[in-house]
């Protein structure tokens, strides 16, 4: 599940020149982290056969580190349209159904978003620590 996700946010055009990895991301400006915030089990149902089929939420955050020169109002548009392209590519992509398959049955049910685009903390130094949430439901039978 992490691999996939990590490999499916790489592919973004937005973040095309940030090398993702698995991390809290930053302090080096133009890289990115992404990590396992955890799973809920919004719903879980067992069956005549004792098969159990639960409808999860995976929470993941991607933190990017990106240039942000004090009072370089240009840079901070642009990466305010970064995260604004990112959750649009990444709506586009789910509703297209090229979005990483998480669990084991019902792909038609399966959706993928983005929310919670922030700020986080600008440093003197000109860089500046962006997050975004990402949250994948899906459905997986035992």
């Amino acid at each position: 599940m992490l691999e996939e996700m990590l490999n499916f946010l790489a592919r973004a055009p937005t973040l095309g020149d940030i090398p993702l990895a698995w991390s809290q991301g930053g302090p080096r400006p133009g890289t990115g982290g992404l990590y396992l915030r955890g799973v809920k089990i919004l719903q879980s149902k067992t069956d005549l056969l004792g098969r159990q089929k639960q409808r999860c939420r995976a929470e993941f955050l991607l933190r990017l580190c990106l240039p942000l020169p004090a009072g370089d109002g240009e840079t901070a548009l642009a990466n305010a349209q970064r995260l604004a392209g990112l959750q649009a590519w990444v709506a586009a992509e789910s509703a297209a159904g090229r979005a990483p398959r998480l669990g084991n049955c019902e792909p038609v049910t399966e959706q993928l978003r983005t929310d919670g685009g922030q700020l986080d903390r600008a440093d003197p130094g000109g860089t500046a620590l962006y997050s975004i949430r990402v949250l994948a439901e899906y459905t997986i039978q035992y």
